[in-house]
């Protein structure tokens, strides 16, 4: 959409950020059944190169480690064969009942 576009003609810092965020989180919310209900701790993205307006980004997402009370994630959001930024976050997750 344009108005997620900055004055660079690029994705603002922020909107692919909240794409690192959804797509680490869903990662946690989808890993285990019955599902677990994560809620961001922390969240680290390098940004690496530019998203342009109608770009198809892709979320890589691993999930590193599930414990009893968080979740550690990483992965990388890429156009095409290029990476453009990586991220890695932390999860306080609820199991729900």
């Amino acid at each position: 959409m344009p108005h997620h576009i900055n004055y660079q003609d690029a994705a603002h810092g922020g909107v692919l950020s909240t794409f690192a965020d959804v797509a680490l989180s869903h990662a946690v919310y989808d890993a285990q059944r019955p599902r677990l209900l994560p809620s961001t701790m922390a969240l680290t993205t390098n940004f690496l190169g530019p998203a342009k307006l109608d770009d198809w980004l892709v979320a890589e997402v691993k999930i590193d480690r599930i414990g009893g009370r968080s979740a550690y994630t990483s992965g990388a959001i890429r156009r095409g064969q290029e990476t453009i930024a990586t991220m890695s976050g932390v999860f306080s997750i609820r199991r729900s009942a």
